[in-house]
């Protein structure tokens, strides 16, 4: 099997998809690679914080205005 052109071909695509350089993203690679783990451990729960803090940032930076926004939304739908 291993004298197969085929076998052969798929084996060396394998090994350039699989062996991959690191990624990085410039001068926030570290803060990402903390960050990511977090995310990918318990998504619901840093879901649930993030929204948590958008909607308390929303808030503060909006005021009551945020809630007209919200009922307005609701009405059009």
């Amino acid at each position: 099997m291993k004298e197969d052109k085929t076998y052969q071909l798929l084996v060396q695509r394998m090994h350039e998809v699989a062996l991959l350089p690191t990624q990085n993203v410039g001068f926030f690679t570290p803060l990402y690679k903390k960050i990511v783990p977090k995310l990918k451990f318990s998504p619901w729960k840093s879901a649930t914080v993030i929204s948590v803090t958008a909607a308390v940032c929303l808030y503060i930076m909006l005021g009551a205005i945020l809630v007209r926004l919200a009922s307005l939304l609701q009405f059009g739908f």
